[in-house]
C-alpha cells in the first residue's frame, strides 16, 4: 500500500468497511469503504484534469463533505491541496491563488462571482462537474515532499501561505496520538459504543485537517461541523454524545456565554488550541460546565509541541498557567535575539528544530527568517522551567515597547478580563511621540446601565494600575461590539489600529 496522507482511510476501509466514518452536519453519512471510494473518485478526476504527484490543486468549497473528499483525494494522488477559506470574496481570493500559485482551482457554486474575477490563465475546474473518474495509480510520496499548503491564521498583518511536508505532518499526527492515547500505533479501529469526534474546526485550518486526520489515524469516526453555531453544536453534542472536543479559543469564549449552556455531560475533556487561551476564560469554563480544558501548543510552522494530557493532570504535573509539557521527541530551544540558547527559566524566542515546513510559498525572505537550519522559529516568547514545562509570554511581534520597558499584552489582558464588566478584550501598542508605544484597551463590556463607557474606561484604567506596574496600564480605553476575527477565528490585533497607526 503506497504511504500518503489518506492511507489511514484506506486501512480502516480494509479493515472496517461497513462502520460509518465521516457524519455531515446535515445528516449524510458515508461508512469508511464509501469514503474511501468517494476519494478515489475524486483522485481519478484530478488525474484526468492532468493533476499528479506534487500539483497544487486548490479548493474554493464550503465547509463541508465535499472539502474533505478533495483533501483526501489529493492526497491519494500525492497532490497538494491549497484550502481556500470558502468566507473569501473576490479580491481574498485570487490574491489567495496569486501567492500559491496552483495549477487547478477547483470551486462550487457558492460565490459565482468570486471565481468570475480570476485570472483567465488559471484553470478552473466545478467539484459538481469533475470528469468522471479515470485509471489513476496511488502515488507513494517522501518525507521531504510537499503535502499541502494552509494559510496563517492571520493575527496580525496578511496570513502566509505556508507549505507543509509530509514527513512533519506525520511526525506531528503520530506525536499527539502517541501521547493521547499513552502508546505508539499502529490503533485498531474504535469499537461501536465509542462516540466519534467531533470537527469544530474549518478544514481550511491547519487545525480543522489535522483533527480530520488524528481521527481517521486513532480509528475514530468523525462528524463534520460545517459551520461553528452554539444551536448546531447542541444539537450534535446531545445527538452524538462527544467525549472530547477540539475548539478554539473563540468558541469556547462562545460557550461560557451562551444564554442557555449546552449539555456537556457526555464530554471528559476539551483540548485547546490555535491561541493563547486567557486564565480567566480557562477557569470559568471549568467552573461553570466541570470539565478540564487540555491545552496543546504548536503551530501550522511547527505542529504540535506541548501540551497537557489528561494523564498528566490526574498525576498532578500540571502547572496553572502554562502551555504544556514538552511533547517526547520535540527538540526545542528558547533563544535570545543573538540566537544563544537560554537556560530554563529565561524568557527568549521559542525555537523547534522540525521538518514541518520548509518555509512561506509567498515570501522569500520571511521564509529565511521563519527556518534557519532546520530551525523554526516560532515568534513566540516564553521559558521552559526545569521540568520541562513550557510558558509562553506573548507573541515577539506583539510586545508593546514603552518608554524602553517591555509590555506584554497577554499580561494586561488577563487583569482585564477578571474585571467583572469585561466579557472580552485585546491589548494592542499605538504610536506615542515620546515613549514610542503605549497600551491601547480594546474591550468588549458587559451590559451595565448604571456605567457609562467613559467612567468604565476610567475605572479600568484605574484598576489596571492598582494591579500592574505604572507603564503596562492602558492609557486609553475603547469599547467595540465584538472582536475582529480572521476566517480562522482568531482575533486580529491589527484591525483595532487605525490606519495610521498601523503605518506607525
Amino acid at each position: 500500500m503506497p504511504f500518503h496522507l489518506a492511507t489511514d482511510l484506506e486501512r480502516r476501509a480494509a479493515e472496517a468497511p461497513e462502520r460509518v466514518g465521516l457524519r455531515s452536519a446535515d445528516g449524510r453519512a458515508w461508512t469508511y469503504a464509501e469514503l474511501d471510494r468517494a476519494a478515489g473518485d475524486v483522485a481519478g478526476s484530478l488525474a484526468a484534469l492532468e493533476a499528479g504527484r506534487g500539483t497544487r490543486v486548490a479548493a474554493y468549497l464550503r465547509n463541508g463533505p465535499e472539502l474533505a473528499l478533495l483533501l483526501l483525494g489529493a492526497w491519494k494522488l500525492g497532490a497538494v491541496p491549497v484550502a481556500i477559506s470558502g468566507l473569501y470574496n473576490g479580491r481574498e481570493l485570487a490574491d489567495a491563488v496569486r501567492k500559491t500559485r496552483p495549477d487547478l482551482v477547483v470551486v462550487d457554486d457558492h460565490d459565482p462571482e468570486a471565481v468570475a474575477g480570476l485570472d483567465a490563465s488559471v484553470a478552473v475546474a466545478s467539484f459538481a462537474g469533475l470528469p468522471a473518474p479515470a485509471r489513476w495509480d496511488a502515488a507513494a510520496v517522501e518525507p521531504g515532499d510537499e503535502v499541502a499548503v494552509l494559510s496563517t491564521g492571520g493575527t496580525t498583518g496578511t496570513p502566509k501561505a505556508v507549505s507543509v511536508t509530509f514527513g512533519g505532518v506525520r511526525a506531528s499526527l503520530e506525536r499527539l496520538a502517541a501521547v493521547s492515547k499513552g502508546r505508539p500505533g499502529p490503533y485498531p479501529v474504535a469499537g461501536e459504543a465509542v462516540p466519534p469526534n467531533l470537527l469544530a474546526l474549518p478544514l481550511f485550518h491547519s487545525g480543522g485537517q489535522h483533527a480530520l486526520l488524528f481521527a481517521l489515524h486513532v480509528g475514530r469516526a468523525s462528524v463534520l461541523l460545517d459551520r461553528w453555531e452554539l444551536e448546531s453544536f447542541r444539537r450534535l453534542v446531545v445527538e452524538h454524545r462527544f467525549d472530547n472536543l477540539f475548539l478554539l479559543p473563540t468558541m469556547l469564549y462562545d460557550l461560557v456565554h451562551a444564554p442557555e449552556p449546552p449539555d456537556l455531560s457526555s464530554v471528559r475533556s476539551v483540548l485547546i488550541s490555535g491561541q493563547a487561551l486567557s486564565i480567566h476564560l480557562r477557569r470559568t469554563f471549568e467552573e461553570r460546565f466541570g470539565v478540564p480544558i487540555l491545552s496543546n501548543y504548536g503551530s501550522t510552522e511547527t505542529g504540535h509541541v506541548a501540551g497537557w494530557t489528561a494523564a498528566q493532570m490526574r498525576a498532578g504535573l500540571w502547572k496553572p498557567g502554562s502551555a504544556g509539557m514538552v511533547y517526547d521527541g520535540v527538540e526545542l530551544e528558547i533563544r535570545d535575539e543573538s540566537g544563544r540558547a537560554l537556560p530554563a527559566g529565561e524568557v527568549g524566542e521559542v525555537c523547534v528544530r522540525t521538518s514541518m515546513t520548509k518555509g512561506y510559498v509567498d515570501d522569500a525572505g520571511a521564509s529565511r527568517e521563519l527556518v534557519r537550519d532546520g530551525w523554526v522559529h516560532s515568534g513566540d516568547m516564553g521559558y521552559v522551567d526545569a521540568d520541562g514545562v513550557l510558558f509562553l509570554a506573548g507573541r515577539k511581534r506583539d510586545m508593546i515597547k514603552c518608554g524602553g520597558f517591555q509590555v506584554w499584552p497577554e499580561e494586561i489582558e488577563e487583569e482585564l478580563r477578571a474585571h467583572p464588566l469585561v466579557r472580552d478584550v485585546r491589548v494592542v501598542g499605538v504610536p506615542h511621540e515620546r515613549l514610542g508605544e503605549v497600551p491601547r484597551a480594546v474591550v468588549v463590556r458587559a451590559p451595565d446601565d448604571a456605567v457609562g463607557d467613559a467612567e468604565l474606561g476610567e475605572r479600568l484604567v484605574a484598576y489596571c494600575r492598582e494591579r500592574l506596574a505604572h507603564f503596562k496600564a492602558p492609557r486609553e480605553v475603547r469599547f467595540v461590539e465584538e472582536l475582529p476575527r480572521s476566517a480562522a477565528g482568531k482575533v486580529r490585533r491589527d484591525a483595532l489600529l487605525e490606519p495610521e497607526e498601523a503605518r506607525g
